[in-house]
C-alpha cells in the first residue's frame, strides 16, 4: 500500500505557501485602499466593499504609513444594531416622501436658489468664503481652518470621483453653500457640506435645497446604490447628521467596528479611558469616544 505519510511535510508547506500568498496579496491590496487621514489610516474606497482584516495586515498598515491608529469597519449595514455606523440614504421618493414643513423648506430653497454641479473655478472663487465662514458656528471641533493657500492648492488636486455641487443666490450670484462629493463603487459620499452662516438664518434654507438635488440626481437619476454623509461622529460638532435623519429620510447603516494603536497611544487609551469623561483636550476626547464606540459603551 501506498505510504502517503512521508508526503504530509510536503502537503502542509505547500499548503502554507498558498496561505501566505493569498496573506501577501491582500496585504498588497489592503495597502492600497488604506489612507492616512488626521493621525489615522483609513479605508478610502466605499465603505461596504471594507472586510476586517487580521492582526498582522492591521500592524502592517500602521507601520507602512506612519500612523497613530487604524480605523477598521466591516460587516456593512449589518442588522444587528452597533455602536458604530454609516449615515446613509439608498431610496429617494421625492417630494411626497417629505413631510410638509420640510417640502415647504425645499420648494422655499428652490425659489431663492440655482442648486446644481458647480465646476472647480467657481469653487477656486468663491468656495474659500464659504468655508471659513462655516467654522464661525462650531464651538467643539478638532478640525482647524485652513488657510487659502492650502484651501486652493488642495483644489488644483486631481482626486477621483471627485465633485462638487453649490448653491447659488438667483439674485447676486454668490455661491452661498457647497458640498464636496466622492462617488465610487457605486455610491456617492457627501464628504463635506459647508454653508455661510448669515444664509443659515432667515428662511432660506440652502441645505433643505441641496440635499434634495443631490439625492434626487445620484439617486433617482445616477442610480447609485446610495448616498452616504460618512460615518458616527466622534466629536458630534454639527448636527447634521441627527437632521439627515429625522427630516431626510437618511438612516444608520451599522458596522462593525475595530481599532488598532501604535503601542505608546494603546498605553494612553488604557490610562485615560476610565478617566474619559474628564479629559479637556479635544482630540484626545475624540480618540476616546472611539474606543468607546468600539466597545460598544456608547
Amino acid at each position: 500500500m501506498f505510504d502517503f505519510s512521508q508526503y504530509r511535510c510536503y502537503f502542509s508547506l505547500i499548503k502554507e505557501a498558498i496561505l501566505g500568498s493569498k496573506e501577501l496579496n491582500y496585504r498588497l491590496m489592503a495597502s492600497k485602499d488604506y489612507v492616512y487621514y488626521k493621525k489615522g489610516i483609513i479605508f478610502s474606497k466605499a465603505p461596504h466593499k471594507e472586510h476586517q482584516l487580521t492582526k498582522i495586515i492591521r500592524l502592517n498598515l500602521l507601520k507602512e504609513q506612519k500612523g497613530w491608529f487604524l480605523r477598521n469597519t466591516y460587516d456593512f449595514d449589518s442588522k444587528e444594531a452597533t455602536s458604530f455606523w454609516f449615515i446613509i440614504k439608498d431610496t429617494f421618493g421625492g417630494m411626497e416622501a417629505l413631510s410638509r414643513r420640510t417640502r415647504n423648506k425645499v420648494r422655499h430653497a428652490l425659489k431663492f436658489f440655482e442648486i446644481r454641479e458647480i465646476s472647480v473655478e467657481l469653487m477656486r472663487e468663491q468656495g474659500y468664503d464659504v468655508y471659513w465662514d462655516s467654522f464661525q458656528r462650531y464651538f467643539h471641533t478638532t478640525d482647524t481652518v485652513a488657510s487659502r493657500s492650502f484651501f486652493l492648492a488642495e483644489l488644483n488636486q486631481q482626486k477621483e470621483g471627485r465633485e462638487f455641487w453649490g448653491v447659488i443666490d438667483k439674485t447676486n450670484g454668490t455661491l452661498v453653500a457647497y458640498s464636496e462629493n466622492y462617488c465610487k463603487e457605486q455610491m456617492c459620499e457627501y464628504f463635506m457640506l459647508k454653508a455661510r452662516t448669515s444664509y443659515l438664518r432667515g428662511g432660506y434654507y440652502p441645505f433643505y435645497g441641496l440635499l434634495y438635488k443631490m439625492d434626487e440626481y445620484y439617486l433617482a437619476l445616477v442610480k447609485m446604490r446610495y448616498v452616504s454623509a460618512g460615518s458616527r461622529s466622534a466629536t458630534e460638532h454639527s448636527n447634521i447628521q441627527p437632521f439627515l435623519i429625522s427630516i431626510l429620510g437618511f438612516r444608520k447603516a451599522y458596522t462593525k467596528l475595530s481599532l488598532t494603536y501604535t503601542p505608546w497611544l494603546k498605553w494612553i487609551i488604557s490610562v485615560l479611558y476610565p478617566m474619559r469623561q474628564h479629559i479637556p483636550n479635544l482630540q484626545m476626547q475624540a480618540l476616546l469616544r472611539l474606543e468607546a464606540m468600539s466597545r460598544g459603551d456608547i
